[in-house]
């Protein structure tokens, strides 16, 4: 969830007020894990030497100090770590969604950095070691306006969703305007691989066929992709009230919502506000979905991201600095 182009009107909250009904309570007392503030993004790394979850930590509320890191997550010891970064010194870091993908022998981490401060959306490339991050390049283009969520190709190509098509034009989603669009990158600069959304957010790709969320339109999309553009566009989940990310558990996506946007809103000033936390899983292939989990807010607000790892779920809120993990 992009949390720079909220909306700062109290008019404008409560007309988006509507939202989805909620699930029945099944709340479980599940494992609180501390983290950086912030964690909005998550991904699985099974390919380094010990599995871990790389988390994505920024401080996005206001008046608190600057937080900006790459966590580490070992599930086996159950240590949290920071991750050493070799960068320039001058490169501004504000990491939000982020994809871990292969590059030919290079596993390469990509991190969005909102440095709204700083007039700068760029995407950046890392080479991932043992314990570190290398900085191989930053990416900025004309098509990154407001980039949320990203995710990335064997052959080095990225898919960058923008939620709007102009950074901050809060009208955008709060009348449903299709503005926004897909960005795809491939070293000489970006094209449009698709458009006319609204608040697209998480995006995802498995066996040619990418995956998109929409917050503000309530789908999840599938797309293959033809010559550097995303066609066949077909509903793969319907009634996703504030879709956010996507991961995949297996064959099947597992889908962040925020489905009470004005507790949502409440909770990114007010800590203490709790935001509903639901994750579901859609099947793409059947369009079936169901509630894998649901919490009032009491142990998580405002869950941005849900993966899966040996059997446990973990999910990440966008302001508290906290995982927690719902156990087998």
């Amino acid at each position: 969830m992009n949390i720079r182009v909220l909306f700062p009107c109290l008019a404008i909250a409560l007309l988006m007020a509507s939202c989805a009904a909620l699930p029945k309570a099944y709340q479980t007392k599940d494992e609180i894990i501390a983290v950086g503030p912030g964690p909005e993004d998550m991904v699985v790394d099974t390919i380094s030497e010990k599995p871990r979850i790389i988390i994505s930590c920024n401080q996005r509320r206001d008046g608190q100090p600057y937080y900006g890191e790459i966590n580490l997550y070992y599930p086996a010891t159950g240590e949290v770590k920071v991750m050493k970064r070799h960068e320039p010194a001058d490169l501004h870091f504000y990491p939000h969604g982020m994809d871990l993908v292969w590059v030919k022998d290079t596993l390469v981490l990509l991190v969005i950095s909102n440095a709204s401060k700083y007039h700068e959306e760029a995407i950046l490339r890392y080479r991932v070691y043992k314990d570190s991050l290398v900085f191989l390049n930053k990416i900025t283009d004309p098509l990154i306006v407001s980039p949320n969520a990203i995710t990335g190709f064997g052959d080095g190509s990225i898919l960058i969703s923008n939620d709007m098509g102009k950074l901050g034009n809060f009208w955008e989603a709060l009348f449903i305007l299709k503005r926004a669009k897909i960005a795809y990158w491939k070293y000489n600069g970006c094209s449009v691989a698709a458009g006319k959304f609204c608040y697209s957010n998480g995006i995802t790709n498995r066996g040619g066929k990418v995956y998109l969320a929409s917050t503000r339109q309530d789908k999840v999309w599938s797309f293959d992709m033809k010559d550097n553009l995303m066609v066949n566009k077909q509903v793969v989940g319907k009634k996703l009230h504030g879709a956010d990310n996507l991961r995949f558990d297996g064959d099947n996506l597992l889908v962040a919502c925020h489905l009470r946007f004005l507790d949502f809103l409440k909770h990114m000033k007010d800590s203490t506000h709790l935001s509903p936390t639901t994750i579901y899983e859609v099947d793409p292939d059947t369009h079936e979905k169901k509630v894998v989990y649901y919490d009032s807010g009491a142990q998580i607000s405002a869950t941005a991201t849900a993966v899966k790892y040996d059997g446990a779920l973990y999910m990440s809120g966008v302001f508290d600095a906290k995982i927690v993990k719902k156990k087998k």
